[in-house]
């Protein structure tokens, strides 16, 4: 062995021997290592993405229900007109415009990203009270759209907000009973509120994307066998509600039918998912019952 093939190392105490690179199997280990720890973040990171989520649409539907209420408050305790216009023909109510106007579908129709619709006093009474920011009335996570519509250069609908059918004076479907509903109340003042309280009657909602039409979401305040049109359940089946009182919550579906529906299916059908059958059990039917202002 010739010395010159040696090399001594640094401190001078032994040889350097020659470098060896990692094998294959080393190699597969440590990316199988990082594909399990991937595999344990992901679930992680997703559900924070839903809570920051949840978070801004509590903050939108907070600063609705402020708006809602200071509305009230300047009009001597009247509630801002809830007008079902697709029934009665006419986009005002007494003269003066429903909180928000317009309606949705999954058509290219320009009405479902026009903004005024909103926040001009024109056509929504709460315009004024937002500072016309139309964001508040679409949740984040209600971020759909048909193929017309992203062949319009849209990423989300103007609105996904609904408001109770039993709050706030207007012409309603089928008026003064609708659908048969022989216990039907609307509350006009805040001061109508009794049963449920105002801590307890839901007064904004998101709407299903597929249920969505105009600003109204019927419910009766007594069990029945069909949800008349659906609320959302953008939030991993949760759905953003503001209640009389002002609070926000997300309040998560637990019965088969609200389950049933998690996906969009962009039906060209009208009320495809409207006066969706279900038994007079249902926990979610129930609930909208209970949170549904009744004489």
């Amino acid at each position: 062995m010739k010395i010159k093939d040696l090399q001594r190392n640094n401190n001078g105490l032994g040889f350097v021997f020659p470098k060896r690179a990692f094998t294959l199997i080393e190699l597969l280990v440590v990316i199988a290592i990082i594909a399990i720890l991937a595999a344990m973040l992901l679930p992680v990171l997703s559900r924070a993405k839903q809570k920051a989520v949840a978070a801004a649409c509590m903050s939108d539907k907070k600063q609705l229900a402020v708006a809602w209420q200071m509305f009230t408050g300047d009009n001597n305790d009247l509630l801002p007109y809830n007008n079902d216009f697709l029934f009665s023909g006419q986009v005002t109510f007494n003269g003066q415009p429903s909180w928000a106007g317009g309606k949705i579908d999954w058509t290219a129709g320009l009405y479902n990203a026009n903004e005024a619709l909103v926040t001009s006093d024109t056509y929504a009474s709460l315009g004024p009270y937002v500072a016309n920011s139309a964001k508040i009335f679409a949740c984040p996570a209600a971020n759909f759209v048909s193929q017309p519509q992203q062949a319009m250069g849209w990423n989300h609908r103007v609105r996904s907000v609904a408001m109770d059918a039993a709050v706030g004076d207007g012409a309603k479907y089928n008026s003064p009973m609708p659908f048969g509903w022989t216990q039907w109340f609307v509350a006009k003042r805040m001061s109508d509120f009794h049963s449920p309280g105002p801590s307890d009657s839901w007064v904004f909602t998101d709407e299903h994307p597929d249920s969505i039409d105009d600003t109204i979401l019927y419910t009766a305040s007594y069990p029945v066998s069909s949800f008349t049109e659906l609320p959302g359940n953008q939030h991993g089946g949760r759905c953003g509600l503001t209640f009389a009182d002002c609070h926000a919550e997300i309040h998560a579906w637990k019965g088969p039918v609200m389950n049933a529906h998690r996906n969009v299916i962009y039906s060209t059908v009208p009320g495809v998912t409207q006066q969706v059958a279900c038994p007079v059990t249902d926990v979610d039917v129930i609930w909208l019952a209970n949170h549904t202002p009744r004489n």
